[in-house]
């Protein structure tokens, strides 16, 4: 039987990458919707720190649980 850790793990660090990836496109989706848009105020910076902050807070949390996990199953 495969460890729950194990599991836990590689469940956490998918996770992580397909957030990444999500991230990505909407960064791409929204930079055309900008640049379709000129008349927006706001630099596309914020855009990004907004976005940055969204979704990068769940992917740094599911890799520190994920590396934690990993460590736990290699005892």
């Amino acid at each position: 039987m495969a460890n729950k850790f194990k599991i836990a793990s590689n469940s956490f660090l998918t996770l992580s990458v397909f957030l990444i990836v999500i991230m990505l496109i909407k960064i791409y989706i929204d930079y055309q919707n900008y640049i379709k848009h000129p008349e927006w105020s706001a630099p596309f910076s914020t855009h990004l720190i907004a976005t940055g902050i969204i979704y990068g807070v769940p992917v740094i949390v599911s890799l520190v649980i994920g590396l934690i996990f990993k460590i736990k199953a290699s005892k």
